[in-house]
C-alpha cells in the first residue's frame, strides 16, 4: 500500500471529512486499476437479491416478530440519514483565535426549522459529529466523579439541546466523536494510562452519563474515522480494537444504556475485506446484541475525486479476474464486503458517510448526470440490503439558511426520490453536443431500471420524438433538433434545450442539447504558483487534462496515472472563461523547467494542445492548437 500514500494530500478546513473518506477511495482506486486485491464485483453483483453465502452464525439475539437482530433492526431503522457535518464538529485548532463553536467553520447555528427541513425531505437519522478539542478543560487530576478532562458544560448542553431537537422529531441520532480522531487521539501509544487514553475513556464517561436517559433512538459512534501515527506494534487495529472495547465498556456501565446502540467503525472506517471481517469477529466476541458496525464509502477515487474518471460507468482497469472495472463495479463489490462480513452475521451496519469527494470543489469538476447515478444506485443498494446510509453535508447540500433548501434542486431531486425508489436515466451523459444542422435523429438509450418511459415533457411524441419500447431508447426527430438550432434566439454556442423525461417511478431525468465548437486559449504569463487562461469554451465544458514533458507524463500522480485531478491540479471556469492550471501541479517534482505541452480534452470529443514553457519560477502559455493538428 505504499503507492497510495503517495497521492494522499491534506487540505484545508474546508476539506472537511479528514483523512478516511480519501484512504478509502484511493484503496478503491488502486483495487478498481487491479492495483491491490478486493472482492470482485461481477455483473450480477450490481442487481444481486442480497443473499449471502454461509458462514458462521453470530453470537446475537434474533427479535421473534421481525426475525432480525438488534443490531440488523437499528441498521434498517436509520434508513437514509443525513450528517450535520461542519457544525459541532467544527473547530479551529489555532489557539491564540477564539473558539466559534458550531459556528466556527462558516455555518450558522444550527435550528430546529433546519433539523425539521431535513426530516421533511424523507430523512429519519441524523448523525451529529461533534469534536470535543477546545471544548474541554485539564483538572490536574480526576475529580470526585472520575475523571480529569472535563468537556465544558454549556457547550455539552448545546449539543444535547440539539440532539434533543432532533429526537423529538422522531428521528434517529448517531452521536460521535469526530475530529478528536486526527487532532490529538492518532498520537495514542497503545498503552493504558497515556494521555490520550486518558482522555478518550473521560469524555465517553460524560457522553454515557449525559445521555443515559435518552430514548434508544440515539446511539453513540465511539470514534469517528480512526487513524493512528504508527503503524506497527500495538498496530492500527489493535489499538482500535482497545478503544471500541473500552468504549462499550463504559457506555454498558452506566445505568439506561444497557441496550442503547452502540456503533464501532474499522481502521479508518474503510469498508475492506480484512478490516470488515475483523471488526464482525470482535462484535461476535462480546455477545452484545446491541452493537453494529459503521464504515464510510466516497466511492472510487478516480472518478469520486475527477482524476479523469467522469462516468459512473466508465471503464477504469480491470480485477484480479480480469473484468471491467467501474465506479459501479466498485460500489458493488463494497456492498457484497458488507453482506458477507457483517449484516449476515447479524450484524447491522451504517454507512455512516458517503458522497463524491470533488462535489464541493468546484462547479465543474463532477459531471452532473454521472454523480447521480451514484447517488440512486448507493441509495438502491442500501435499502436492498438494509443498511443504514448517510449522505455526508458540510453545508454544500442543504442550505443552513432559511428556508433550507437543496442547493442543487436536480441533485436534492435524485436524493429524495431515492429513499424509495430506483431512478431511470440516459444510459450515456446527460448531454449531447450538436453540430450546426441534423441530417438524422438522435438516439438516446435508457436504462429504465424496471420503471416505464412516459413522455418528455413540453414535447410532442411522433413529431418531436418517438419511443421504442423493445430497445427503450428515445429518438429525437431531425425536425425538432433543427427548430431548436435554428431559433431565433437559439444561442450560437451553449445550451439549447433541458429536456425533462418523465418515468413511472423515481426522479425526472434531464438530457441537455448544447450546441459547441472549438474550444481555443490564448496566451498568458503566470508563475509556478499558478497560471490562468482566457479560454473560449465554444459551449465545451472540460472532460480530462492531462500534461507531458520531453514525452512523459508529469504532474500528481503522473508516476502511475495519466490524468490531472480536477479542482486540485486544475480548475475550469467556463462563466469567466477561463482555465487554471494551480500550483500543486507546478509544485510536483515531474515538472521541471522547460515545455510542458497540456492537453485538455472536451465532451464533446474535441481536444487542444496549450504549450507552457517554464523558467525558473515564471510559466509563459502560448496559443491553443486543437490536439489532431
Amino acid at each position: 500500500m505504499k503507492r497510495f500514500r503517495l497521492f494522499i494530500t491534506k487540505t484545508g478546513k474546508t476539506r472537511t471529512n479528514g483523512w478516511g473518506p480519501v484512504l478509502t477511495a484511493a484503496t478503491t482506486a488502486l483495487t478498481a486499476m487491479g492495483l491491490v486485491l478486493a472482492p470482485a464485483a461481477s455483473a450480477d453483483t450490481q442487481t444481486r437479491s442480497g443473499a449471502a453465502p454461509e458462514t458462521a452464525a453470530a453470537s446475537t439475539t434474533i427479535l421473534p416478530k421481525t426475525g432480525q437482530t438488534p443490531s440488523l433492526r437499528f441498521a434498517k431503522e436509520m434508513g437514509r440519514g443525513w450528517n450535520l457535518g461542519n457544525s459541532f464538529d467544527a473547530v479551529d485548532t489555532n489557539w491564540s483565535s477564539p473558539d466559534q463553536g458550531e459556528q466556527a467553520w462558516g455555518n450558522p447555528k444550527v435550528t430546529p426549522d433546519l433539523l425539521k427541513a431535513v426530516k421533511d425531505k424523507g430523512y429519519t437519522s441524523i448523525r451529529i459529529p461533534m469534536t470535543v478539542y477546545r471544548r474541554y478543560q485539564d483538572l490536574g487530576s480526576a475529580n470526585k466523579d472520575g475523571y480529569r478532562y472535563l468537556i465544558n458544560r454549556d457547550w455539552l448542553n448545546r449539543y444535547r439541546q440539539v440532539v434533543d431537537q432532533a429526537t423529538g422529531l422522531g428521528m434517529h441520532v448517531l452521536v460521535n466523536i469526530h475530529h478528536d480522531s486526527w487532532i490529538w487521539l492518532k498520537q495514542w501509544n497503545g498503552q493504558v494510562g497515556a494521555k490520550e487514553e486518558v482522555m478518550f475513556s473521560d469524555f465517553w464517561k460524560q457522553l454515557a452519563r449525559t445521555f443515559a436517559d435518552e430514548p434508544d433512538k440515539v446511539a453513540f459512534e465511539t470514534i469517528n474515522e480512526p487513524q493512528f501515527n504508527t503503524w506497527d506494534y500495538p498496530s492500527a487495529q489493535e489499538k482500535l480494537d482497545r478503544l471500541n472495547t473500552e468504549a462499550r465498556s463504559i457506555i454498558r456501565s452506566v445505568p439506561g444504556n444497557e441496550h442503547r446502540m452502540i456503533v464501532m467503525p474499522t481502521p479508518s472506517t474503510t469498508p475492506s475485506d480484512e478490516y470488515t471481517r475483523h471488526l464482525a469477529s470482535l462484535i461476535r466476541g462480546f455477545n452484545d446484541p446491541y452493537l453494529a458496525a459503521t464504515v464510510h464509502y466516497y466511492s472510487e477515487w478516480l472518478y469520486s475525486a475527477n482524476l479523469g474518471i467522469t462516468g459512473f460507468d466508465e471503464r477504469i482497469g480491470t480485477d484480479n479476474q480480469g473484468r471491467p472495472t467501474t465506479a459501479r463495479t466498485s460500489a458493488a463489490a463494497t456492498f457484497k464486503t458488507i453482506q458477507d462480513n457483517l449484516t449476515s452475521q447479524g450484524i447491522g451496519t451504517v454507512i455512516g458517510e458517503y458522497g463524491l469527494l470533488g462535489y464541493d470543489t468546484g462547479s465543474d469538476v463532477l459531471q452532473e448526470g454521472e454523480e447521480l447515478k451514484n447517488y440512486d444506485y448507493m441509495n438502491q443498494m442500501a435499502r436492498q440490503d438494509g443498511i443504514g446510509l448517510m449522505l455526508w453535508d458540510n453545508g454544500s447540500m442543504i442550505s443552513r439558511q432559511a428556508p433550507y433548501g437543496w442547493k442543487s434542486a436536480r441533485i436534492g431531486s435524485e436524493l429524495q426520490a431515492a429513499m424509495d425508489a430506483v431512478s431511470s436515466y440516459a444510459t450515456g451523459s446527460d448531454t449531447v453536443y450538436l453540430a450546426s444542422k441534423a441530417q438524422s435523429g438522435l438516439a438516446i438509450p435508457l436504462t429504465l431500471n424496471g420503471n416505464s418511459f412516459n413522455s418528455i415533457k413540453g414535447l410532442k411524441a411522433g413529431s418531436d420524438y418517438t419511443y421504442d419500447a423493445s430497445s427503450q431508447t428515445v429518438t429525437l426527430t431531425a425536425s425538432y433538433l433543427n427548430r431548436i438550432l435554428s431559433a431565433p434566439k437559439a444561442p450560437a454556442y451553449g445550451r439549447l434545450a433541458d429536456l425533462t423525461l418523465t418515468f413511472t417511478a423515481g426522479a425526472d431525468w434531464h438530457e441537455y442539447l448544447v450546441r459547441a465548437g472549438q474550444a481555443t486559449s490564448s496566451p498568458a504569463v503566470g508563475q509556478r504558483s499558478g497560471i490562468t487562461l482566457p479560454m473560449d469554451y465554444a459551449g465545451n465544458a472540460v472532460r480530462r487534462v492531462s500534461a507531458k514533458e520531453y514525452g512523459r507524463a508529469v504532474g500528481p500522480n503522473s508516476s502511475w496515472w495519466s490524468y490531472l485531478q480536477a479542482g486540485s491540479a486544475f480548475s475550469s471556469d467556463r462563466r469567466a472563461g477561463t482555465f487554471t492550471l494551480n500550483g500543486n501541479f507546478f509544485s510536483d517534482p515531474s515538472v521541471t523547467d522547460g515545455t510542458v505541452e497540456v492537453t485538455i480534452e472536451f465532451f464533446n470529443g474535441s481536444s487542444i494542445i496549450v504549450p507552457m514553457t517554464i523558467s525558473s519560477g515564471s510559466v509563459q502559455a502560448g496559443a491553443s492548437r486543437p490536439a489532431d493538428q
